[in-house]
Parts: structure tokens; C-alpha cells; sequence
């Protein structure tokens, strides 16, 4: 039991830290559209 829960913690351990690399990914490329967004100018034109 002791064989199983090294070798399940050796493939879960690096899965979960590859999992908060991957939202903080996630997170920082949304904020950056975000602000973009936010700081860009609307295109429209005054009529």
C-alpha cells in the first residue's frame, strides 16, 4: 500500500503544479485582453 501511494504522489504531485502553472496562465492572459480592452479606443465615429 505504502508502493502505491509513493508512486500515485510521485505522478500527482508535478500533474497538480503543472495545473497551477497552466490557471495562472490562464489568469494573466485574460487580465492583459482585459486591458486591452479597457485602455483601447472605440472606433466609432461621431455623427
Amino acid at each position: 500500500m505504502d508502493h502505491l501511494l509513493q508512486v500515485l504522489s510521485s505522478i500527482l504531485v508535478p500533474l497538480f503544479f503543472i495545473g497551477i502553472v497552466g490557471s495562472m496562465l490562464v489568469v494573466l492572459f485574460t487580465v492583459i485582453l482585459d486591458l486591452q480592452e479597457i485602455f483601447t479606443r472605440d472606433e466609432e465615429s461621431d455623427v
